[in-house]
């Protein structure tokens, strides 16, 4: 029997989903927040430990969504509130950022992502778009209070400084997706993860290593084009994994994170171990920790007094918490924003239909395809909880000795409400 442990308690449909997914020789550590999740059925939260030549592994507990995460780039303070003081340049600046950024949510015909396949140098075989590949994308400017002083080597000096980051949260697109049927495919039939991922049995070890970057650098892209719209002025690099045939520019970024990561491991005893981290992030692959709370309040960023690089150990195979929990499955949201709607137009005041209107319009924007009536994207209709595991178990996840700071949205394009999902809610309005 696969070995369960918890931080937390462990809710009983959450081990009775793990126990008939894992084998016997598996660890699993449940983290806080741990769950599974409503919309997808991806397990958030939960650090694994699969044992590498055992067969029989189902594919249950991997997420689709692989090395999906965020990245983030500082951008400097007078350039930002430049941006951010001005309500004109905001809006202007809002506007742009969204039309620029592709997205699947927008329309069937787009695919984001690079290809799984590559030449033997592990380059495209072709040219990809990068931009939104799901509805919990965002990318955007961030603000932040940190704790430093105002000089090295001036302790007991420190005090709050206004930070401001561009932040995108994405995943690998049609990469991830080409990865996880061909993992799952040859799981199926029997074979193991070193037969899938280290022999020249599909998906490769060159698909691992391509998924492995596939997300980051569509980040890295979206980033630079945010960037360009919003007017900063960013350090880039030419992508290196890239078709000879169609080079493109990526954000060098500062902070790096990724979940649902897939990693080779060798155990006390040498046999073959691969670590999962399912919804949670995966620090020894990261560059800096970052977790996500809803999206009202943006992020929370973990550092060190004058570095974003931390050392984190702790008992959880050095994973933290990403994902907060969901509130609401992305058709229940839908379904009570057209309710508010359908009362804010009945009553002849539409810009009433949101009870936090006004803020949201200054900070989010998104592609709209249902005409005069702009229905918010899920997040910001309370689909999300906030984030709260630090308070309760920063000591045990080992950031208790860190700085955290919040990242609030400025300036921020969302991915849109499913295609599927919208019709369905201007379907309640209009009737």
């Amino acid at each position: 029997m696969a070995r369960i442990l918890g931080l937390d308690d462990v809710s009983s449909a959450l081990k009775s989903s793990l126990a008939a997914s894992l084998r016997a020789g598996d660890e699993a550590v449940v983290l806080p927040g741990a769950h599974r999740s409503s919309e997808s059925g991806a397990l958030k939260n939960v650090a694994i430990k699969l044992g590498g030549a055992e067969g029989e592994l189902s594919a249950d507990i991997f997420s689709p969504n692989w090395f999906s995460g965020v990245s983030a780039v500082q951008v400097p303070k007078e350039v930002a509130e430049s941006l951010v003081s001005d309500p004109k340049n905001r809006k202007a600046a809002l506007q742009r950022l969204v039309a620029a950024i592709p997205s699947e949510t927008d329309s069937s015909d787009i695919q984001v992502g690079p290809g799984l396949d590559g030449d033997e140098h592990d380059r495209d075989l072709a040219s990809w778009v990068a931009g939104f590949d799901g509805s919990g994308c965002c990318v955007g400017l961030y603000s932040a209070q940190q704790s430093c002083a105002p000089e090295t080597n001036t302790a007991g000096m420190n005090r709050p400084h206004s930070t401001y980051f561009l932040v995108c949260k994405a995943g690998g697109g049609y990469a991830a997706q080409t990865f996880h049927s061909r993992l799952a495919a040859s799981l199926s039939s029997g074979l193991s993860l070193d037969d899938c991922l280290k022999s020249e049995t599909s998906p490769g070890a060159q698909a691992l290593r391509r998924v492995g970057q596939a997300a980051q650098r569509n980040r890295a892209r979206i980033l630079e084009i945010a960037a360009r719209e919003l007017g900063f002025e960013i350090d880039t690099i030419g992508d290196n994994a890239a078709s000879s045939e169609e080079p493109s520019r990526c954000a060098i970024t500062q902070l790096n994170v990724h979940t649902n990561a897939l990693r080779e491991i060798q155990d006390s005893q040498g046999r073959s171990v691969w670590q999962y981290s399912a919804g949670c992030v995966d620090a020894a692959l990261s560059q800096g920790v970052i977790s996500a709370t809803n999206v009202h309040q943006g992020f929370l960023l973990f550092t060190n007094e004058n570095s974003f690089k931390i050392n984190l150990r702790n008992n959880a195979f050095n994973t933290l918490p990403f994902s907060s929990e969901r509130i609401l499955s992305n058709r229940e949201v839908v379904m009570v924003a057209a309710a508010a709607h359908k009362r804010a137009i009945r009553a002849a005041e539409p810009t009433a239909a949101h009870p936090d209107f006004e803020w949201i319009a200054q900070r989010f924007g998104w592609k709209s395809n249902s005409g005069d009536i702009n229905i918010e994207p899920c997040p910001l209709w309370g689909s999300y909880e906030s984030e709260h595991f630090c308070s309760s178990w920063g000591r045990e996840l080992g950031v208790s000795n860190c700085y955290m700071s919040q990242l609030k949205p400025e300036i921020v394009a969302l991915a849109a409400v499913e295609p599927t999902k919208l019709r369905a809610a201007l379907r309640h309005i209009r009737t």
